[in-house]
């Protein structure tokens, strides 16, 4: 750790090019405990701007394989251990 790798990704995320390239982007801190639940949810609300709740994980993965079918997407899982 320490290396500036967050804000390089950063700097790239919030680069207009990259902007421009990618029709959805969603950027998640990914905690010490591991929550695919938890993750799957963030990156859906983030690339669907809709609120999730009570969704299971399937339901979870199904509509967000539905939000990004066709499209190009860049997804930044931050601060994995």
């Amino acid at each position: 750790g320490g290396v500036g790798k967050t804000t390089l990704a950063q700097l790239v995320y919030d680069d207009e090019r990259v902007k421009k390239h990618f029709e959805l982007k969603a950027w998640v801190t990914v905690s010490v405990e591991f929550d695919i639940l938890k993750i799957t949810r963030m990156i859906l609300e983030r690339v669907s701007m809709k609120k999730c709740e009570n969704e299971d994980l399937y339901e979870l993965q199904t509509k967000l394989k539905e939000a990004l079918l066709g499209k190009k997407f860049l997804i930044v899982l931050d601060d994995v251990w």
